[in-house]
């Protein structure tokens, strides 16, 4: 069993953050950024990552990532597979209290 999994995210232009700033309480996380520009918050900090740029984010520190560039941006996410399952669970979630269920049998919050 491995301790990370890695996808390849196309991420389309969203206005905003694609998720609300969050912490993952357990797991560490990491983005690299193939194509376009990610916008990725960590801590209290904003900081724009462009092609080849990477940023880790320390389990229980605040986090959340946007598109900049209207073509969108690809990226690789390295993630532990509790994250990896949070990602898939939210995406089939029906409901914000669905949601909050799913944030915190993941050992993550939402944070504001």
């Amino acid at each position: 069993m491995s301790d990370f999994v890695v996808r390849r995210w196309n991420l389309d232009h969203y206005p905003g953050d694609q998720a609300p700033p969050h912490q993952h309480h357990r797991s560490t996380e990491g983005f690299v950024v193939l194509r376009g520009r990610l916008e990725v918050l960590v801590g209290v900090e904003r900081r724009i990552l462009g092609p080849g740029e990477h940023v880790v984010i320390p389990a229980g520190t605040t986090h959340t990532f946007a598109t900049v560039d209207p073509e969108g941006a690809d990226i690789v996410a390295i993630m532990t597979p509790e994250v990896d399952e949070l990602v898939a669970a939210l995406h089939t979630a029906s409901s914000d209290e669905e949601r909050a269920t799913i944030w915190s049998r993941y050992h993550s919050t939402v944070v504001g």
